[in-house]
């Protein structure tokens, strides 16, 4: 399957996370949710960091499909930002 690319900005495309992406309807379903479920577009940016510093975090804890995320990886994933951000942006 090719990489999907998704914008990121006015003009600007990057590969959509492997981890979002196992086949071509889940691509489709991820570029759907950050496209046109989340309306703002300064909340579509958010979760679009944060989704893709997850898929980042997973990759590096040989999590590569995302039907391996657990609740103790989201939780591994949370704790590990307290110690990054402010806990109301946790």
């Amino acid at each position: 399957m090719a990489q999907e690319l998704v914008a990121i900005g006015k003009g600007n495309l990057a590969p959509l996370p492997a981890l979002f992406a196992p086949d071509a309807r889940a691509a489709e379903r991820t570029i759907e949710f950050f496209t046109a479920q989340i309306r703002n577009a300064n909340t579509r940016k958010a979760y679009r960091a944060r989704g893709w510093d997850f898929a980042t975090w997973c990759a590096e804890h040989g999590i590569v499909a995302i039907d391996q995320v657990r609740p103790v990886h989201i939780a591994a994933y949370v704790e590990g930002l307290q110690h990054e951000i402010a806990a109301p942006s946790v």
